[in-house]
């Protein structure tokens, strides 16, 4: 695929070999991030085992289950597990759930809600950084891409509701601590289990696919050799820790806004638990410290990244796509307001930093959209600020955020709420067709970059009380 305009093509050797020399107290530089190796750290070698574990309980289990796409498999596993044991084909259903209801010793109830309060204290700042650091710079790692392009994550709308899928299941397991503990009837622990199910159907479609193949070397179809069992055990830590300490060290190096050491043990917490409920199987002890923690997202980041050709093209496909027509898109580009998508690449492109954006051949923002971007930062400022000192705010404005999000998702995805359902069978091809057209050219006459898109819709739900911060975070 050729490389469209304003878009450079540059490769770097891959960090995972480094990663075997480096003894701890010796400083590495990853693109714009400065590491410090230590001895939590792991090099490659220690990961790679993890590439071809999946979840053993849930594999099983929904192969007993006999589910098919679009089918509710959490119902499909209560149904079948209230059955008499005797008239159970397999215990496997049965082994699943009795995990699933099984709360590990170490999980501290007090914790876990505290946790859940951090993630509304700082919910603009972890907005912003789920979508223009976790998942834009995700997307431009092959291994996981490889996965996306098959279940049509980068297919146009479907990208849109997908991520506003996600933002579903972040607000179910944040909302309350009752509904995130075992039982039925509870949202957010339901909608653990139908994620993992989810990454359950996409691993044991995209396996027989790999078995299929008849040239498993080509790049036509997912290799379990070169990409490692899909959605694996390395690929599950890595998107836990997208969600939980890569907030904290994201706020710390582009934001300057810091949480405190108790802060972060709390959200970590959090997020280990809803590992566990998951499937992630965590031998390496990786999520029971924010160091530990830190130390092995620095090992996974330098194991997997190895930009290609495509990895720019696809991190601006998923930006483009987040930009979807609108009436007031279209009153926007008569009032000449910013361009939506240079908004988002701005933003993206202050959070994963000048080095990242330059390796993986992505055109560099203008000067007005640097200055949209700290206006955007200052005015989330200003939102956390108000929410420390004026406590009528503080009560208000979660609830304020949660219905406004909730009335996003049920708006784009046409009804209240997802089920996690697979919505498109894994194929065995390398690329979704639209994003060879991905977005970017030059307008000619005049050497700058336009977009033919309009501008988004709400992506973040903010507070009323700071009119412009309400539009500029809900906007971006």
């Amino acid at each position: 695929m050729s490389c469209p305009a304003g878009f450079a093509s540059s490769r770097r050797a891959p960090f995972a070999a480094t990663t075997e020399t480096l003894v701890p107290g010796e400083r590495f530089q990853w693109w714009d991030y400065d590491i410090v190796w230590t001895e939590k750290h792991f090099p490659a070698s220690r990961l790679e085992p993890l590439r071809q574990v999946g979840d053993l309980l849930a594999d099983n289990a929904l192969a007993a289950l006999d589910v098919k796409p679009g089918q509710n498999a959490l119902a499909a596993l209560r149904e079948y597990t209230a059955r008499p044991v005797e008239e159970q084909a397999s215990d496997a259903p049965r082994l699943l759930m009795q995990q699933l209801m099984t709360v590990p010793d170490w999980v501290d109830w007090a914790q876990v809600q505290r946790g859940q309060e951090v993630y509304w204290k700082y919910v603009l700042f972890i907005s912003h950084a789920l979508l223009h650091f976790s998942l834009a710079g995700g997307f431009s790692i092959p291994k996981i891409t490889k996965v996306l392009n098959s279940t049509g994550y980068l297919s146009g709308k479907r990208t849109k509701e997908r991520v506003l899928e996600t933002s579903q299941f972040i607000l179910d397991v944040v909302h309350s601590l009752p509904t995130i503990q075992p039982g039925f009837g509870n949202k957010g622990w339901e909608s653990i289990i139908q994620v993992r199910f989810l990454h359950t159907g996409v691993r044991a479609r995209l396996s027989k696919i790999s078995e299929r193949a008849q040239c498993p070397s080509s790049n036509k179809y997912y290799n379990i050799q070169e990409h490692g069992v899909p959605i694996n055990q390395e690929d599950l830590l890595a998107t836990l820790f997208s969600f939980s300490n890569t907030m904290w060290r994201v706020m710390d190096a582009r934001m300057g806004v810091h949480m405190t050491a108790q802060e972060r043990e709390d959200y970590l917490h959090l997020w280990r638990y809803i590992g566990y409920m998951m499937g992630v199987v965590d031998t390496l002890a990786a999520t029971t410290t924010p160091k530990r923690a830190d130390a092995c997202l620095e090992s996974i980041v330098l194991h997997l990244t190895d930009p290609d050709d495509s990895s720019g093209k696809m991190c601006a496909s998923l930006l483009h796509n987040m930009a979807s027509p609108s009436r007031l898109s279209r009153l926007a580009s008569r009032l000449g307001l910013p361009d939506p998508f240079k908004v988002h690449m701005a933003l993206a492109e202050h959070l994963l930093g000048p080095a990242f954006w330059t390796v993986n051949g992505l055109p560099r923002m203008t000067r007005p959209y640097k200055v949209f971007n700290k206006l955007v930062r200052w005015l989330m400022l200003l939102e956390l600020w108000m929410a420390k000192s004026l406590p009528w705010w503080a009560r208000i404005r979660s609830p304020l955020i949660r219905e406004s999000q909730h009335w996003l998702i049920a708006r784009e995805i046409g009804r209240s709420r997802t089920q996690f359902e697979l919505k498109v069978v894994p194929k065995d091809r390398a690329m979704m067709d639209d994003l060879a057209d991905v977005v970017v050219r030059r307008q000619e006459g005049y050497g700058r970059l336009v977009v033919v898109v309009v501008w988004p819709k709400l992506l973040t739900a903010a507070s009323a009380a700071v009119g412009v911060a309400l539009v500029l975070a809900q906007w971006v």
